[in-house]
């Protein structure tokens, strides 16, 4: 049994060792990543999981809590297409005219896609960013959802 998991261990190590695994870890125009955070593996792309997010519900309202340390408002899109919740921007981190001893952080895009569970009253969404957390406060009402009736021969 050891055996089986230490050669398991191993494929996966020498995967961290490939061009290829480098490449479709920072690549944004990676085909094999959809955006959608169904499935998370440990070789799920590092871009998968920016920002990260809390999704919760109180009182027929829907709270998003998002890190996005350092990033602007102007720099943020929110947009809501049917039940789906899109953030998408950009981290700047580069300053110009210095000269870096280090540089960790990277300008870089992210896009998070999160599957809202009810439909949201647009109108009365609110957002905020504070303290490098974006609030999104998104009311929802089960009654607008539309039972379909089904006819019979």
């Amino acid at each position: 049994m050891e055996a089986d998991n230490l050669k398991k261990w191993l494929d996966i190590a020498q995967q961290f060792q490939s061009e290829i695994f480098w490449k479709q870890m920072f690549d944004e125009n990676n085909p094999n990543s959809s955006g959608n955070n169904s499935s998370h593996t440990p070789l799920t792309p590092l871009k998968e999981h920016f920002p990260k997010c809390d999704l919760y519900e109180m009182e027929q309202v829907l709270f998003v809590e998002a890190e996005i340390p350092g990033v602007l408002a102007e720099d943020l899109t929110i947009s809501l297409e049917q039940q789906l919740l899109t953030i998408s921007g950009e981290f700047k981190a580069l300053k110009q005219n210095c000269n870096y001893f280090l540089k960790e952080r990277a300008k870089r895009k992210f896009k998070k896609i999160l599957t809202l569970p009810f439909p949201i009253v647009i109108n009365q969404v609110k957002t905020e960013i504070h303290h490098g957390i974006l609030y999104i406060v998104m009311p929802y009402n089960q009654e607008e959802t539309e039972n379909i009736s089904i006819t019979t021969d």
